[in-house]
């Protein structure tokens, strides 16, 4: 019986999550980062509908970032965006995930948007 205790501590120690990796994560659409041994976070796309700054327009529009978090626990996605910084999704335990406001762009001077627009931004993780 003396053996056994230890052995559970030791199966109950790699059940357990890896430690979150608190940081500053610049990301483009389309790019992944590990936050822990068994996370990650995927920038997966980008919605900007605002009004162009010389147009006039019936709807103000709205910019949003769409994320995904893949882990033990399967896949959650959230959204962050001028009118929602940040988030403490579910997956994280009560981690925060910030978009650096600094990161959001101005809105653009027309309505055309060229092929290949990407909007990159800079996520805050940062542990309970």
């Amino acid at each position: 019986m003396r053996l056994l205790a230890p052995l559970v501590l030791i199966g109950l120690t790699g059940c357990a999550s890896a430690p979150l990796k608190d940081g500053t994560y610049p990301l483009q659409p389309g790019q992944r980062v590990s936050l822990s041994g068994n996370t990650t976070l995927s920038y997966d796309s980008f919605s900007d509908s605002r009004c162009p700054a010389n147009a006039r327009c019936v709807w103000a529009g709205k910019l949003s970032f769409q994320f995904a978090l893949e882990g033990p626990d399967g896949r959650e996605e959230f959204a962050l965006g001028p009118d929602q910084l940040a988030a403490r999704p579910r997956a994280l335990h009560g981690a925060r995930v910030a978009l650096d406001p600094a990161s959001i762009p101005p809105v653009r001077n027309t309505t055309a948007t060229r092929p290949g627009d990407v909007i990159p931004v800079t996520l805050n993780i940062t542990s309970p």
